[in-house]
């Protein structure tokens, strides 16, 4: 029965989808699963887990349900999945949309970010990450000899990076 609320972050869609619903503040799981690209069903059962274990409260509106955050829900996802509310999430994942919405949660209009990257003196690369104000959020360093770096989440191994390494082969086959 402990390990229940960590299986609510288990897989990347399930973060997909709690980052979606912590946007929107409400959703229906036919909006979810069309503005995320995943099956109804997926959608469905995991929003009911979620009710479940009182993470979202879940109200009727006609014949649709629509699902929100409780108090408690928040608190859960700060401690387990705080990537979930870091602004970067919603565009290093191309499943999410690109929507501007409003939220009680925190400013969508700083959701996105830019990426400016250059070579340093040695031969690697610098990426840095700015948000659509233009403000500095971090960099991820890449050595010359393909070894990276993240200052942002001081790891070697993170979504940046991850994200990066698709955008650098994504470069070098163009050129």
């Amino acid at each position: 029965m402990e390990r229940l609320p960590y299986e609510i972050v288990s897989t990347i869609f399930r973060k997909a989808i709690l980052h979606y619903v912590l946007i929107r503040g409400t959703t229906y799981p036919q909006s979810l699963a069309e503005n995320l690209n995943i099956s109804k069903g997926l959608a469905s059962s995991f929003l009911r887990l979620c009710s479940a274990l009182n993470v979202m409260k879940r109200e009727r509106a006609g014949h649709k349900v629509l699902y929100s955050f409780t108090s408690k829900g928040l608190a859960v996802l700060k401690r387990l999945a705080p990537e979930i509310f870091d602004l970067s999430f919603s565009s290093v994942f191309e499943q999410l949309p690109k929507k501007k919405i409003a939220t009680k949660y925190y400013p969508v209009d700083r959701i996105g970010f830019e990426i400016r990257w250059r070579e340093d003196k040695l031969g690697g690369m610098i990426f840095s990450f700015f948000d659509s104000n233009g403000e500095h959020l971090g960099d991820v360093f890449r050595s010359n000899k393909g070894q990276w770096w993240c200052v942002i989440c001081q790891s070697d191994t993170c979504k940046h990076i991850d994200y990066l390494k698709r955008l650098y082969k994504t470069l070098k086959n163009q050129d």
